[in-house]
């Protein structure tokens, strides 16, 4: 049985979840600069989303293949938190 910490972002002992612990200022700049790659990853029928900081989509799949838990790239970060103005 795999051991998961969605909040933290970690299966198992990895991190699957890049900006895990990011203000979204800095998530926001990150996407701004489009090296911020969305993920999701099954486990036990269950679907989480992760993040990988990459420059590039072949580096991306790269860091998700190394992570080894099956994770799919599905697109580059546009906008992390709310769109409102506090």
């Amino acid at each position: 049985m795999t051991q998961i910490n969605p909040s933290r972002g970690v299966a198992d002992g990895i991190e699957f979840d890049d900006l895990n612990s990011f203000p979204d200022s800095y998530k926001n700049l990150l996407a701004a600069r489009e090296v911020v790659y969305c993920t999701e990853l099954t486990i036990e029928g269950h679907t989480y989303a992760g993040t990988i900081i990459a420059r590039d989509l072949p580096m991306a799949e790269r860091v998700a293949f190394g992570r080894g838990l099956g994770e799919e790239i599905v697109g580059r970060l546009v906008l992390a938190g709310s769109s409102r103005e506090a």
